[in-house]
């Protein structure tokens, strides 16, 4: 296959995937049965009594009441909710999700509360060891298999060609 005819399939297949993601974009807020964070942000009151699904970050958290107070970010702005409910032992930084029922003066009755990074340092770590991770996948492939510029394909390398041959 042409070289020149590869890269257009690729590009064309681009080209598709961000129509993709244009489309689901448009359409996100008819995926969720919740009301979304921004609807939540610039009009609280007409969600009153609705279930919701939150990710917050934990402000302050009074374990003898049961509550915490979380920060919502949003397209529209960053608000404040209180979680009645809240047992998790979580430090302030930490990000939760909470499913639960909205009520007066931004309070959510929480069901459920996960607990998705229990302290502020944790995102770090995470993309740290995912960086370690892809650069081993990397290097393991590229130890048996080279790209070739002018093809544009990936072929076996020269010397594990030798060695199946004799195998």
């Amino acid at each position: 296959m042409h070289p020149l005819v590869r890269l257009v399939g690729v590009v064309a297949l681009l080209g598709v995937l961000g129509g993709l993601c244009v489309h689901y974009d448009a359409t996100a807020p008819t995926h969720s049965p919740y009301p979304e964070t921004e609807a939540l942000a610039t009009d609280y009151g007409s969600h009153v009594g609705e279930d919701t699904l939150l990710f917050g970050t934990v402000r302050r958290v009074d374990a003898a009441a049961d509550r915490a107070t979380i920060r919502v970010d949003s397209d529209e702005g960053t608000f404040e909710m209180t979680v009645h409910g809240f047992t998790e032992r979580v430090r302030p930084g930490g990000v939760v999700q909470v499913y639960g029922t909205l009520g007066e003066g931004r309070i959510v009755d929480a069901s459920t509360v996960a607990v998705v990074n229990p302290a502020g340092g944790s995102k770090g770590y995470k993309y740290a060891a995912s960086a370690v991770g892809a650069l081993l996948v990397v290097g393991l492939f590229l130890r048996r298999w080279r790209v070739d510029w002018r093809s544009l394909t990936f072929e076996v390398r020269a010397d594990d060609r030798e060695v199946r041959a004799d195998g």
